[in-house]
């Protein structure tokens, strides 16, 4: 009797198949089913599966779910773009009652559009739905009747004829809510012990379903499906052929008490696993641990520069931490190359291809995507705040090369010029290539109002403005999170290229320049910038007149620069007959002996002396150290004398220097040369000769731009809303720009001896 032994397997799905209780549904079936092999096979082939390893004789050596048996190819454009699922279907008594194609929305419990509903069996779409159904409904068998289900997957072999083939079901254990029903521990424990694949399920069990725990308290029970998925992967072969899909379902037992109650049904078909993933992650792998390498064996090499320039002769904990820094820092870049690298090349050859080779990344790949990219935020964020505490503590004085006039018997000289200088200093601390502003409100403009995050979307749609343009009768799968990075940092490293390759080629070099302005300012106010960033290394800006004089009226000004327009002058450079301004300085332990002892009067002072004495001490610091730098630029000083040199090749490639200054100084040119353009360190590598730009915002802007792609692309993941993310990027950049001017501001006015109140 063919359809009772039908029926005796439906009440074996409806036990949940746990076959370890003495003559239970599952425990009859199975023994009946193992006592044919021997007496009546041929009888055997005619009873239902309903338990996938039962045809299966060595499980271990030939899985269902690596079968090769499906020999259709699946595309994104043309034929089999859509997993054809055909589900046979039973009634409670074993009745056969036909076939039916799944994209019916037969499976699917929450209401919604047929043609939405087909969306979830197009291949390589995430389908992602939930609703909340009300008990009344689900005990109603005329709305949802209690029907059981095979399900198979119909294709073509190679010489044309359909085929169907078992599509393996794994039933989660039971939520929590209903584990206080009889016998639901033996269940999950036979589960979670023993995973078992299955043939048959149904989605809501209203007859069976409804228990009586006591004859005093009767209590109601729906088992319904909660949770639905299918996903699938493709072979290692490639060329479309996927391996078998795999249907996972979780039942949930509610009580339902009395009146009505609303339940939550979830149904996914997800596509989000694919085999080509062990190259994948094998190309990644090997682009951490050589990235990672190199990345710590510069930061060696910068360690050793870090403390040249600091003229440290032992390693310290200050080394020890400083390697670290350095680490954290190559390491953030190379975090960050390496989840953008996947996520582009991710989202080009999952939107790009015609035959499925490519599908999206699974779980466990999302989670090691955002460790490294929470790690190289986390990294890039430290090396920021560091960078503006080092610019921000930074020793800094600005040297005035004006003379007292002859007819003037006080022997002053005005000291505006310098107040001037300070406050252009002051200003461009933090400027940039780019303008914030507007790199947010273009980005936010690409992605949201043209349209560009559609192709973050988990299908194979490669339109943009998908979201914007769709009717309501289409189906919008969810987006990815991969794919919104990929997404997100190209539009934004893209329009951040763009404005940066303007602003160098045609803004600064036509419009308006202000770190060139600066050193051009310079050299009309007769003041000259020496910086030591590190104790034996910094950076000087020769800003000395070539009329021996700036401070004087508008008309004779004019004159002067008239006269230099015209080539009437010697040149401005600190050489003669050369014209460069800028240098990178290294000076010896005696230069910085000195350099120090001057400050010291300022120190003692700093307590409780009254400010009348401060300020007098103030001025007599600040006329010494201009004593002493302006005799020690003029050569005047025998023991404390500078050569100017070339850097070599190697150190503009390495951002370094092999000589120790020991004896001499050395004035280290900031010349244009081809080679600078591979400088590691160099972000400026059209003009070199602005070097001192490093201890500037303007100088480290691939790092302010990684970090701000970070925390742009950090916020969108967690919110997935890019207006939230560029208004949240915007506020924190904000927020370093005010740290950097104020912590600045204090660290210029002490160093430079000029009053904080004259920097405005």
């Amino acid at each position: 009797n063919i359809t009772a032994c039908q029926a005796l397997s439906n009440m074996c799905v409806m036990e949940n198949y746990d076959d370890t209780v003495l003559n239970s549904a599952c425990s009859l079936y199975l023994m009946f089913y193992d006592g044919l092999s021997s007496s009546f096979p041929q009888l055997r082939l005619d009873l239902p599966w309903i338990y996938i390893n039962h045809l299966i004789s060595n499980p271990s050596s030939n899985d269902i779910l690596t079968s090769t048996g499906i020999t259709s190819t699946f595309s994104f454009k043309g034929a089999n773009t859509a997993l054809n699922l055909i589900v046979f279907k039973y009634d409670l008594n074993g009745t056969y009652l036909g076939q039916e194609n799944a994209n019916t929305g037969v499976l699917q419990l929450c209401p919604d559009q047929p043609s939405r509903k087909a969306a979830a069996f197009v291949f390589g779409t995430t389908y992602v739905t939930s609703c909340s159904l009300s008990s009344a409904d689900l005990l109603n068998p005329t709305i949802h009747p209690l029907v059981f289900y095979e399900l198979n997957l119909q294709f073509t072999d190679a010489s044309g004829v359909s085929q169907l083939f078992p599509v393996p079901v794994t039933v989660n254990p039971a939520s929590p809510s209903d584990s206080g029903k009889p016998g639901k521990s033996a269940i999950l424990i036979s589960l979670l012990v023993f995973p078992v694949m299955f043939r048959r399920f149904f989605l809501v069990d209203n007859v069976v379903g409804i228990l009586q725990s006591s004859p005093s308290n009767p209590t109601t029970f729906i088992r319904y499906a909660s949770s639905i998925s299918i996903s699938t992967s493709l072979q290692p072969i490639g060329n479309g052929l996927i391996y078998p899909p795999q249907l996972t379902i979780t039942y949930t037992d509610l009580p339902v008490t009395s009146g009505e109650c609303y339940l939550h049904i979830s149904s996914h078909n997800i596509y989000k696993y694919f085999h080509p993933l062990c190259h994948n992650n094998q190309s990644t792998q090997i682009s951490l641990a050589v990235l990672g390498s190199l990345s710590v064996l510069y930061s060696f090499f910068e360690t050793g520069s870090w403390r040249r320039r600091q003229g440290l002769q032992f390693i310290d904990a200050t080394s020890l931490f400083m390697f670290i820094f350095y680490s954290m820092s190559n390491l953030a870049n190379v975090f960050f190359i390496v989840v953008f690298g996947f996520s582009a090349v991710t989202l080009i050859f999952y939107k790009g291809q015609a035959t499925v080779t490519y599908l999206l990344p699974d779980p466990t790949v999302n989670f090691l995507f955002l460790l490294f990219f929470a790690m190289a935020f986390a990294f890039k964020l430290v090396q920021i705040l560091a960078m503006i505490f080092i610019q921000s503590s930074m020793d800094i004085f600005l040297v005035d090369w004006e003379r007292p006039r002859v007819n003037d018997s006080d022997g002053k000289v005005s000291i505006w010029r310098t107040y001037f200088i300070a406050n252009e200093w002051n200003e461009i601390q933090t400027c940039r290539k780019l303008s914030v502003p507007l790199q947010l409100f273009l980005v936010v403009l690409f992605l949201e109002v043209i349209g560009f995050k559609s192709l973050a979307l988990e299908n194979s749609n490669t339109a943009v403005n998908t979201v914007v343009t769709s009717s309501s009768d289409l189906y919008i799968p969810p987006y990815n999170s991969i794919l919104r990075f990929a997404i997100a940092s190209l539009v934004y490293l893209g329009i951040a290229i763009v404005q940066i390759l303007y602003n160098i080629a045609i803004h600064e070099r036509f419009i308006h320049d202000k770190i060139r302005e600066f050193v051009d300012l310079c050299s009309v106010s007769n003041v000259s910038v020496f910086i030591l960033a590190q104790q034996h290394y910094g950076y000087y800006i020769h800003g000395r007149s070539v009329h021996g004089k700036s401070d004087t009226d508008m008309m004779e000004m004019n004159d002067m620069l008239q006269r230099e327009e015209e080539n009437l002058t010697s040149s401005r450079g600190l050489e003669p007959s050369t014209d460069n301004q800028t240098y990178e300085i290294a000076i010896p332990l005696r230069f910085r002996s000195q350099f120090d002892k001057i400050y010291q009067p300022l120190e003692l002072v700093c307590g409780n002396t009254p400010g009348e004495s401060k300020t007098s001490e103030n001025a007599r610091a600040y006329t010494t150290m201009r004593n002493f730098l302006t005799a020690f630029l003029d050569h005047s000083l025998k023991d404390l004398d500078y050569t100017i040199k070339d850097k070599m090749f190697l150190e503009n490639l390495m951002d370094t220097e092999f000589r120790e200054p020991i004896d001499l100084s050395y004035f280290y040119n900031g010349k244009l040369e081809v080679y600078k353009c591979t400088s590691f360190k160099q972000f400026s590598i059209f003009d070199p000769g602005n070097s001192f730009a490093n201890v500037l915002f303007y100088g480290n802007e691939f790092a302010i731009l990684i970090f701000e792609v970070l925390l742009f692309t950090l916020i969108d993941y967690t919110q997935q809303n890019y207006v939230l993310a560029a208004v949240i990027t915007y506020i924190c950049g904000q927020v370093l720009v005010f740290l950097r001017e104020h912590l600045g501001r204090q660290n210029l006015a002490t160093k430079t001896l000029v009053d904080k109140r004259f920097l405005v």
